[in-house]
């Protein structure tokens, strides 16, 4: 009995042993070639190649998102921690202007011209574009010495500390200040900014002396001081970061008198993606005079005080 294939079967197996004799065909990598439509000089591709990135940057821009680019460099929120090594230069009158001498706080008096103390900063860039920018800091200036005169020191209000006198002196000085500022330029390297600070100065002086004479005098004063600011920073690279920050003031009122000037710059080293360190020079001037009667508040005597200080500071940082 002779068994056959029908002749669509028989074209079925005639096709598979064709496939299974030619072996898997290779899968095209390269350019894909170009096919010239006939009637025509245009020329099209016959397959597109696989590409993610353009898919994704195709769909992107088919849905009105722009494509994603590289990582600022410019963090949304930081805090900070150090400390500022300084050497400080002080002087202060107490009593109206020409009824006394300027005391030097370090020579005369004993005070240390050298001052390590802790330092504490945050910011926040509370806008979408990070262009709008917050800052607030504080820094401890406290500082008190004792000495014994080597001269007769006239305080101007009839009190003389006689040349021998045993003589303590304290000097507290804090420095909080609140500070916004605008980017006006930035980019992935560089952000520049204007702003402007409130600083609130809590000053308190006191003068004991006792033994041959005894005297005693003080000046107080919280200062409220305005000032308008120019901040830069440079990114050098991903982990590496200038920083810089300028503010100053001048203002008189009545019988009172503040000026001030602050300027910080250093360098800040990211070894990790939110940690990193700091290291900076800052350089602080404030003069305030107070001759009279005032409408200032925290002003509770007549007075000058002249103080500069220039630091070298280091700072353990977060940033997110």
């Amino acid at each position: 009995m002779r068994f056959s294939l029908p002749p669509s079967l028989m074209l079925l197996a005639i096709a598979s042993a064709a496939c299974a004799s030619s072996g898997p065909r290779p899968i095209h990598r390269g350019p894909v070639p170009a096919t010239q439509v006939e009637g025509s000089g245009e020329l099209r591709a016959s397959v597109g190649a696989f590409d993610p990135g353009r898919l994704a940057t195709d769909d992107a821009a088919a849905e009105g998102v722009a494509a994603p680019g590289p990582e600022s460099p410019w963090a949304t929120f930081g805090l900070e921690v150090g400390s500022v090594s300084s050497a400080v230069d002080s002087t202060v009158r107490v009593g109206l202007a020409g009824a006394g001498v300027g005391l030097d706080l370090e020579d005369l008096l004993g005070l240390s011209r050298s001052n390590t103390t802790a330092k504490a900063k945050g910011y926040w860039r509370f806008s979408g574009n990070q262009r709008h920018r917050v800052d607030l800091s504080w820094l401890d200036l406290n500082r008190q010495g004792s000495k014994t005169v080597s001269q007769d020191i006239n305080l101007g209000n009839g009190d003389v500390i006689t040349a021998g006198t045993a003589a303590t002196t304290r000097l507290d000085l804090r420095l909080i200040q609140a500070q916004y500022s605008y980017s006006f330029f930035q980019d992935d390297r560089v952000d520049l900014g204007v702003g402007g600070s409130l600083y609130v100065l809590p000053i308190d002086f006191q003068l004991e002396a006792s033994g041959v004479s005894d005297a005693s005098d003080s000046f107080g004063v919280t200062a409220p001081l305005p000032a308008v600011g120019l901040r830069f920073d440079f990114a050098i690279n991903p982990r590496w970061q200038l920083q810089s920050d300028l503010n100053v003031f001048y203002i008189e009122f009545d019988d009172y008198a503040g000026a001030l000037t602050n300027w910080s710059g250093g360098v800040e080293y990211r070894p990790w993606d939110h940690f990193a360190l700091g290291l900076g020079l800052e350089s602080f001037a404030l003069r305030v005079e107070q001759n009279g009667t005032t409408d200032v508040p925290g002003v509770s005597e007549a007075g000058t005080i002249d103080l500069g200080y220039l630091g070298l500071g280091f700072s353990l940082r977060t940033r997110w």
